[in-house]
């Protein structure tokens, strides 16, 4: 039979491969698995893009909240780049960056920072 320590010894092997595939798996992060959305893009996260330009007053008129991105919306999005983030990554598309600046704005609503944080892409 096995004595205590190569009993021990399994223990602490099968443990320390459980840590290991646990750090290597990272932490869950739902905002960070949201696709990066852009024209032609529909669904939620289009509707919390469309908000969020609204409460920025990004736009003059405000976008309707239809979950359809067209032509309004791109040029809302980029609106809300040049603003946010600068002219050099006013590109039209929704990635982390500025699915960050995006959440700061709707978080005064706590209720729709909740909505959209597993929709819009963030680094959070």
């Amino acid at each position: 039979m096995f004595s205590r320590p190569v009993f021990r010894r399994a223990a602490l092997l099968t443990s320390s491969v459980a840590v290991a595939m646990v750090s290597l798996a990272g932490t869950a992060d739902a905002g960070t698995s949201a696709p990066y959305l852009s024209y032609g893009s529909r669904g939620d996260g289009v509707k919390c893009v469309q908000a969020a330009v609204n409460w920025a007053h990004a736009v003059s008129v405000p976008l309707e909240i239809d979950g359809i991105w067209g032509e309004r919306t791109q040029w809302g999005v980029v609106g809300f780049q040049r603003w946010k983030l600068g002219d050099s990554q006013a590109d039209g598309i929704v990635g982390p960056d500025t699915g960050d600046k995006m959440m700061a704005i709707l978080s005064q609503n706590p209720a729709m920072a909740d909505f959209c944080y597993d929709v819009l892409p963030t680094h959070y």
